[in-house]
Formats: structure tokens, sequence, C-alpha cells
């Protein structure tokens, strides 16, 4: 209501009631929120083998991971294991010491970890390493 109107006035034809227009936006943006599926990033959980001489490796260095499941992700990255070896090639071309760090599941059988360092020797790494869990005492 305006400033000096009176409650018996009938409201002019010029101005427009945004309330329904305010409803049909508040739903769709509901609608919308509800049925999106949001992107997380996937990762891999992992249960690392124990060793109690392990060394701490550089950052920079290309982490492979690989799940009980056979899930292999470089980066962070999933891949599938049959590209693994163009993937390591495309992250180690600008490198001029190429190092790998292969993160297994604990579950991993040993020939499909060999074939996973193999994989990663043919895209050009030169040292490979197997990431562990540190245990400390006996």
């Amino acid at each position: 209501m305006k400033l000096g109107q009176l409650a018996d006035d009938v409201p002019s034809m010029r101005e427009l009631d945004i309330t329904p227009l305010i409803d049909i936006v508040f739903i769709l943006l509901i609608f919308f929120v509800v049925t999106t599926t949001f992107v997380h990033d996937v990762g891999l959980d992992l249960e690392r083998p124990e060793a109690s001489a392990a060394n701490e490796q550089p950052a920079s260095i290309v982490r492979v991971a690989v799940s009980e499941r056979g899930e292999v992700a470089v980066n962070g990255q999933p891949t599938s294991p049959w590209r693994l070896e163009a993937e390591v090639h495309d992250r180690l071309i600008d490198r001029a010491e190429a190092s790998i760090l292969v993160i297994a599941d604990k579950a991993v059988h040993a020939d499909s970890l060999v074939a996973i360092m193999d994989a990663c020797r043919r895209g050009g790494a030169e040292k490979i390493a197997l990431a562990v869990e540190v245990v400390t005492g006996p």
C-alpha cells in the first residue's frame, strides 16, 4: 500500500503481483536441488599392507591406486587397467626423472600388482615404489 492511499482503494492495474512468480521459482529450485546428482571425486578406499621399513616419497610423484576389485586411478582420476600405460605416459612425458607410487589394497593379488607395475614401466616409469602402512613396535 502506498503512502496516502486508503484501504478501500482498488490497486491499479499497472502494478504486477510477482508473488506467484516467486513461488514457481522456489518450486523449480527445490525440484532441481532434489533431482541433481552431485559430482564427487572418485577415490578408492584402500587398506594398504604394512611394513616396518618404509621411506617417504616426494609429493611430485605420480600416484597409481589399485583396489581389490581391480579399479585403477591415476592421481585420483579413475581410469581402466588397459588405459593405464597411456595415462602414466601422459603424466610423465615432461618429467626427466619418472617416478610412480603404486598404492594397492592389501587384498590385491600379486599377479594383478605385477601387471599394474609392468604397465607403469611400459608407460615410461623408471622408478616404481609400493605404498605401505608404517608399523611401529613389535
